[in-house]
């Protein structure tokens, strides 16, 4: 006779032979048999996002107020992008020997969101947009360190003079 476990909560059915066994317990979770509810469960493998200091980053957009590129100006600052200028992967560690990481200023620019007119954030992360006019030049300085060169950071900040270089 098997014996059939409802996981979370413990609950355990052993129907009668021949009886029919019922599918879900008082809780409302399924009877596994005993076989399937014994193994441990594996992890997803879904990576988690380190947690991010975005204070600065934020301050930064709240205090210019609009879109960089198209200048769209929402009723709240809340709903401006901060958008990494040359990518996430480029956070430093807030302090020495923690996994938060603090975002700089100087990686970010406002961009409208999905829902606005010209959905600039969306646009230059799908590299059609020219970000490059639109940055201060300390802030072009930093993608330039961070790319790890001059050209790396052109082909991200100007990805449509890139790709008319390679027609040419």
């Amino acid at each position: 006779m098997t014996t059939w476990i409802a996981q979370p909560c413990g609950c355990k059915h052993a129907p009668a032979l021949g009886a029919k066994r019922e599918r879900v317990c008082e809780h409302g979770y399924i009877f596994q048999s005993e076989k399937v509810a014994s193994k441990p469960r594996r992890r997803s493998m879904q990576r988690k996002e380190p947690k991010r200091i975005w204070d600065d980053a934020r301050a930064k957009v709240d205090l210019e107020a609009r879109c960089r590129v198209c200048g769209w100006e929402p009723a709240d600052t809340d709903e401006l992008d901060a958008a990494h200028i040359m990518g996430r992967k480029y956070d430093q560690p807030a302090h020495t020997g923690t996994k938060t990481l603090y975002v700089n200023p100087l990686d970010i620019v406002p961009l409208c969101p999905v829902f606005a007119p010209e959905q600039c954030h969306q646009r230059f992360d799908a590299h059609e947009l020219d970000l490059l006019p639109f940055l201060a030049p300390e802030e072009q300085t930093r993608a330039v360190e961070l790319a790890g060169g001059i050209e790396a950071a052109r082909k991200r900040l100007a990805p449509s003079a890139y790709r008319l270089e390679a027609l040419a």
